[in-house]
């Protein structure tokens, strides 16, 4: 006789598939369409308030370089 786990129960359960009977009217298709835009302006809205710093955070290594090479340039 085959001896039942918890864990062979809890993956029988987990790969047990039944029917969605689910429908996704047109109207779905839009609102997910409009989430998906709302998720990019969000973004785009966030990278351009914070622009500035992440400019910074790039620009700063190139800044440090060059005067580092200035200040070796003069010594």
């Amino acid at each position: 006789m085959i001896k039942l786990t918890f864990k062979s129960l809890a993956a029988f359960l987990c790969l047990w598939i039944q029917p969605a009977m689910a429908y996704i009217d047109p109207a779905s298709g839009s609102a997910i369409m409009s989430a998906v835009i709302g998720f990019l302006v969000a973004i785009g809205l966030v990278v351009k308030i914070c622009w500035y710093k992440i400019k910074s955070i790039f620009s700063e290594k190139k800044s440090q370089q060059n005067s580092d090479k200035n200040s070796s340039i003069k010594d």
